[in-house]
């Protein structure tokens, strides 16, 4: 009796079960293969949004702009020859560049990949519309960085690319994936993890043609901090309109806070070119002859020159080689050992004291008193003031410069450090090279009493001051510092000084350095302080080839400076 109902119950359970694959294969297998095979999930990134960076008083100079894109689905495109022809007859583009953004682009065949950036919105719907039917045509939505004074402060903004394999292997536990795109130079390097926001996703039902038909779950990306740096955006404009055409820099810091107001390299680029899908733009400012990615304030080295003598003169006053009202006689030349070093000027500036020399930027007087000085303590208090060495200021790639010394020479040359190399040295000339950076710091510390700072570009993030380095204090004896000092003002404001193009109402001192190079014309150099008491701005124009210091830079630094105050007098 078991045996036989066991065989009508094994005999109804296959029967129902042929029944129900009847079912599944023949009557309703279509809805099921379509669901299977055309129907999928998948993830879709949505990038998190970088925080702002603003200057001192709030202006923004770096945000966010939504825009769409033209994407693909690799896996999707039944059609590729047929799709790359749509983008390109639609954005008046070649074929070939469209593939070779595809294959530039091409990480994974189940990743959407970016053809076009920055579409406009009218063109993004219509675009969308004309082409809905397309297997694995997209058109996105997108959060894009955007810089809105172009080249202004590009340097110190710095710009974003794509993240390289070498930086996703070590930054992918933090966030990072393929197609993220990363700060490459300048704040956006330097703070990449506070400006970098959380990125986000949505789960999503995907059609045949790659469509969204249904998000299922959806996670939002989270902004990054904002950061506020030290710049005067005012300021940095006007200091980017006197460098324009010009190859060089222009710096001015805060001399109590060693906060940078002003950060020109010229020339500069335009960050939003890096944004864009189409490499032409980038391709030509990599390709120019001027460099305009090179960081000329920290990254450059050069020649000093006239500068230069005002540490042969700290140091000749702080040892006693040199005594203020000592004097030395120039007749245009210095004839040493049957050596001629000349003068700048062919007459000669005749009987000098240090006040004199440093006025008239004299070589002759320091041929002399560097001569008097030494080389052990010319290079000593040269380290003191930071040069051969890092400012430690807030940016990436910054030089060491180079500072020469007689245990360098003969270990790199084989030869002894000669008379006429101290010669060379104590005019800035030589083997010694500095950035202009350096060369500001070392301003601000004769104007602030001798505390040598740390240089800042970022001034808080998302309202939290940034870490300062505590000012050194060096063994100066602040009646050396006056006496410099006081022969930089008349640098500017004695009827003979170098200088005397930037005066400005008798607030200004400075130095002019004249720096011969090998190639072309000498650079200019004009750097100093203002006002004279209750020092406010320590200051630097540097103009590659410029030819006399006290010609080109000395101007620029007086319609700066006359901006400065007459800005200031406003507020």
């Amino acid at each position: 009796m078991f045996s036989k109902v066991y065989k009508v119950f094994l005999t109804a359970s296959i029967s129902l079960l042929m029944l129900r694959l009847v079912n599944l294969q023949l009557i309703h297998g279509s809805f099921f293969y379509n669901m299977s095979v055309n129907n999928y999930l998948r993830v879709l990134p949505l990038s998190g949004f970088r925080g702002n960076i603003l200057d001192r008083y709030g202006q923004e100079l770096a945000g966010n702009r939504l825009s769409f894109v033209i994407q693909v689905l690799p896996d999707r495109i039944i059609d590729k020859n047929e799709v790359f022809n749509i983008v390109a007859e639609e954005f008046n583009l070649d074929v070939s560049e469209v593939e070779a953004v595809y294959k530039k682009r091409f990480k994974a065949p189940f990743s959407p990949l970016t053809l076009v950036d920055n579409v406009a919105i009218r063109k993004a719907l219509l675009f969308k519309e004309k082409y809905r039917d397309i297997s694995g045509l997209l058109v996105s939505e997108d959060i894009k960085r955007y810089y809105f004074y172009d080249s202004v402060a590009s340097h110190v903004l710095g710009y974003l690319g794509e993240i390289s394999d070498e930086e996703l292997i070590e930054l992918k536990p933090y966030g990072y994936r393929y197609s993220s795109l990363i700060g490459k130079s300048g704040i956006e390097k330097t703070l990449e993890p506070y400006l970098k926001g959380t990125d986000g996703g949505m789960l999503v039902k995907v059609d045949n043609r790659g469509r969204i038909i249904e998000v299922l779950s959806r996670e939002n990306p989270e902004r990054g901090l904002d950061v506020y740096l030290t710049l005067d955006l005012n300021l940095q404009k006007k200091a980017e309109e006197l460098m324009s055409g010009k190859q060089g820099c222009f710096l001015a810091m805060d001399v109590k806070t060693a906060e940078v107001i002003v950060f020109v390299s010229n020339p500069g680029f335009n960050p939003n070119v890096f944004l864009n899908s189409q490499d032409h733009d980038v391709e030509a400012l990599l390709n120019s002859k001027t460099q305009p990615f090179f960081n000329r304030a920290i990254q450059a080295e050069y020649p000093l020159g006239s500068i230069f003598k005002l540490l042969v003169a700290t140091a000749g006053l702080e040892e006693g080689s040199i005594a203020p009202g000592a004097k030395f006689f120039c007749p245009g030349f210095f004839d040493f050992k049957g050596r001629k070093y000349k003068c700048w000027k062919e007459e000669g500036h005749g009987w000098q004291n240090l006040r004199d020399a440093v006025v008239h930027s004299c070589n002759v007087y320091f041929y002399q008193a560097g001569l008097k000085v030494g080389v052990k303590d010319i290079v000593s208090y040269s380290k003191k003031f930071g040069f051969g060495e890092k400012t430690g200021i807030d940016l990436p790639y910054e030089s060491s410069g180079f500072l020469p010394s007689p245990d360098w020479k003969l270990k790199q040359t084989k030869e002894i450090w000669y008379p006429g190399d101290t010669i060379n040295l104590s005019i800035g000339q030589g083997y010694l090279l500095v950035t202009p950076v350096q060369v500001l710091r070392f301003i601000a510390a004769i104007a602030n009493g001798g505390y040598m700072v740390t240089p800042v570009v970022c001034k808080s993030i998302s309202g939290e001051k940034t870490y300062r380095k505590e000012a050194e204090k060096l063994s100066i004896n602040s009646k050396t510092l006056n006496l410099v000092r006081d022969g930089m003002r008349g640098v500017v404001n004695d009827p003979t000084g170098t200088g005397q193009l930037a005066r400005v109402g008798g607030f200004v001192s400075g130095k002019t350095a004249t720096a011969q190079t090998p190639l072309g014309n000498s650079h200019a150099w004009f750097t100093g302080f203002a006002p004279y008491k209750n020092t406010e701005i320590v200051f630097l124009v540097f103009v590659e080839h410029g030819g006399g210091g006290g010609f080109v830079a000395a101007r620029m630094a007086r319609e700066f400076l006359q901006y400065y105050f007459d800005k200031d007098s406003e507020k």
